[in-house]
């Protein structure tokens, strides 16, 4: 019998959807070295699957969605869920995604730290766990319905308290860029886990918990979490710090549209453009002022980012959101300014269970291929896909979605798109390892450039975007690089930037493995005033994970954990081929210059210099233990990190190594 755990429940849940078995595993063997969340489910997906070999929509991949051990309590904004998989849209085959909401409390209290998918069934099915009554449920009926109205019908069934995963039949269809969709303004969204999960015939998790979690030191707890709370609050703690929760709270992410923008970062019309242009005000501000019903969060979140809008005019529809990302992709990208339209894009997208990311930069790159000559209208079955034309997005979306016609196609990606079209169609795909970027011009930020490259699952600002390169205090640079130059957006500083990328990576596995959101506690400029605040938050979460679990920690022993968990990421995508060439920029980073109005850098930004962007390569894979030649971690860098089981398995792959 297990001693009484503290902050975690205990146990992970395993789930055969081919078989229907379910077995209970004791989860404490790890939770010391591995935490929870991101950094249990890379080692236990590592440890479990080929993951050399193994086919993303095979029923042999296995699905490992994780909690933490903030998770559901008074610790702010403590609603996050994150799933780790073998991916289908990016080729590195990493899968990783991350969403907000409700679903990971609920998940938690049915006493799980962890729920691990396998197999597949016979039959559509869902999940339904109500602490410990486990079932596989018939779901033919809700199999071909949308995200809102599979919610609807299980909330009608099992009551309020029941929280969801859920695809649409994007993912039933298994489009590449399926996502998983839970309440109206939450997404696990990029990699494709929709058609990991259409793949295995599972429709949704639904989870009813109600088991209380066990904290180690309750009233301390509590004292902690309730400072946090009053520090994300508080309009004197320091002007960036508390600017962010101003805007963040008033208008969500796309408040910061125009605060990216100053530094060059907007993309507009496929890359082709970036930075500011007053165009696109209405999808920084109206689409909340005009069309918001009101303000949403996630689980125990004072910040309140999300929001709830209806358009009754133009394009009428409902929903939740948009996120800066969706207003960019569907918005800047494609040259789309009305913001009924990219609010009736959203919507879509969220319904069908879409990631609209990806789907932004599918219309956005056809788009320019159509403007370069390279496709026409006979290729798109008469669709005019021209920048601007939200009908012509509106009318592919579901030709997408049930692969219908070019569908078929298109809904592989963009990148597989322009690789079968050939070399010169690939030259308008800004992408890394096969995935789009999100709304970020990394020709503008050389930090970024190089942490979108090396990122495992492709072009994400969520795998360690450097915050202190957006802010540029000197004194939080050389806090988290040990070098000012790491707050420049233009200097190409070897070991500045390199430093900085390492920093953030591993920095964002806290957030990931514990439970609670980046967008608080690190991503955005919160506790970035100044290195004595950096240092504030990390010894408040030192104390909230103690106090919740009896685990004391440092900062350094937690970073070490972090940086072991992202050489499991690299030994992942070597071992699927993954080399030094893939953590190349793109080609139009590499070879186009981008006009745009903003006060930073050039104009136009030249393209990222490529002898001066390898040296920053070669620094980085030296602060990660990485053969400069090559990108394969080394053998005695892993051993030296405790490793030794990542590089027996990745040596027995790649003999060379």
């Amino acid at each position: 019998m297990k001693n009484t755990v503290y902050g975690n429940m205990g146990t992970i849940l395993r789930v055969d959807l081919s078989t229907g078995k379910i077995i209970r595993e004791d989860s404490t063997p790890y939770l010391k070295d591995w935490i929870g969340g991101r950094c249990l489910a890379h080692y236990l997906l590592f440890n479990e699957l080929d993951v050399a070999r193994v086919g993303p929509l095979s029923p042999e991949n296995r699905i490992y969605i994780g909690t933490g051990p903030l998770a559901g309590t008074t610790f702010p904004s403590s609603g996050r869920t994150h799933a780790c998989f073998i991916a289908p849209l990016n080729y590195s085959g990493w899968g990783d995604s991350n969403c907000g909401g409700h679903f990971g409390p609920a998940l938690k209290r049915c006493g799980f730290d962890m729920l691990v998918l396998s197999g597949k069934a016979p039959k559509p099915v869902y999940l339904h766990i109500k602490n410990d009554d486990i079932k596989l449920v018939p779901a033919e009926d809700l199999w071909g319905k949308g995200t809102i109205d599979t919610q609807a019908e299980l909330i009608a069934r099992h009551g309020e308290r029941c929280k969801l995963l859920c695809i649409g039949q994007a993912g039933e269809h298994q489009v590449l860029f399926a996502n998983v969709r839970t309440e109206m303004t939450n997404s696990m969204g990029r990699c494709g886990l929709g058609a990991v999960f259409g793949s295995k015939n599972l429709k949704a998790v639904a989870a009813q918990g109600t088991k209380p979690i066990r904290l180690f030191k309750p009233k301390e707890y509590y004292a902690v979490t309730k400072q946090l709370r009053d520090d994300l609050l508080d309009p004197k703690f320091g002007k960036v710090h508390s600017a962010t929760y101003k805007v963040m709270s008033n208008w969500g992410t796309p408040g910061i549209t125009n605060l990216i923008g100053t530094t060059g970062m907007v993309p507009i019309r496929n890359w082709q453009q970036c930075g500011i242009d007053p165009k696109f005000s209405r999808l920084v501000h109206s689409w909340n002022t005009e069309h918001g019903t009101r303000r949403e969060s996630c689980f125990s979140c004072p910040v309140h980012c999300h929001s709830a809008y209806a358009v009754k005019d133009g394009y009428p529809t409902r929903g939740g959101g948009p996120e800066y990302e969706t207003t960019t992709a569907l918005g800047h990208k494609c040259d789309v300014t009305d913001d009924r339209a990219v609010l009736k894009l959203n919507s879509m997208c969220n319904d069908y269970g879409l990631d609209t990311v990806e789907f932004g930069a599918l219309c956005s790159t056809l788009m320019e291929l159509r403007e370069r000559n390279i496709i026409d209208r006979d290729y798109l079955n008469g669709l005019d896909m021209q920048f601007g034309n939200a009908d012509a997005m509106i009318e592919l979306m579901p030709q997408v979605v049930f692969r219908k016609g070019l569908g078929k196609t298109l809904a592989d990606g963009p990148w597989r798109v322009c690789k079968r079209l050939g070399e010169e169609a690939l030259h308008s795909c800004y992408h890394q390892k096969g995935m789009c970027a999100t709304g970020v011009e990394t020709r503008s930020t050389i930090g970024s450039m190089l942490q979108f490259a090396v990122s495992p699952r492709g072009s994400h600002h969520l795998n360690g975007l450097p915050t202190a390169e957006w802010v540029n205090i000197p004194d939080i640079a050389v806090k988290v690089a040990g070098y000012k130059e790491a707050g420049d957006v233009r200097s190409y500083h070897p070991q500045a930037k390199a430093n900085l990328v390492k920093y953030y990576e591993d920095m964002f596995f806290l957030s990931d493995s514990l439970g609670i959101c980046k967008f608080n506690f690190g991503h955005l400029a919160y506790w970035h005033d100044s290195g004595k605040d950096l240092d504030y938050m990390y010894d408040q979460i030192i104390k909230s994970i103690y106090y919740a679990t009896g685990i004391q920690y440092t900062v350094k022993e937690l970073f070490q954990i972090f940086d072991r968990s992202n050489q499991i990421e690299r030994a992942s995508i070597v071992m699927r081929g993954c080399r030094r060439k893939d953590d190349q920029p793109n080609w139009k980073c590499l070879h186009e210059s981008c006009p745009g109005q903003h006060p930073v850098g050039p104009i136009p930004l030249p393209p990222i210099d490529s002898k001066k962007y390898n040296r920053v390569l070669d620094a980085y894979y030296e602060a990660r233990g990485w053969d400069k030649e090559t990108g394969i971690p080394k053998t005695r860098q892993l051993k030296k990190r405790g490793l030794d089981f990542v590089a027996k398995k990745m040596n027995a792959a790649l003999p060379h190594a």
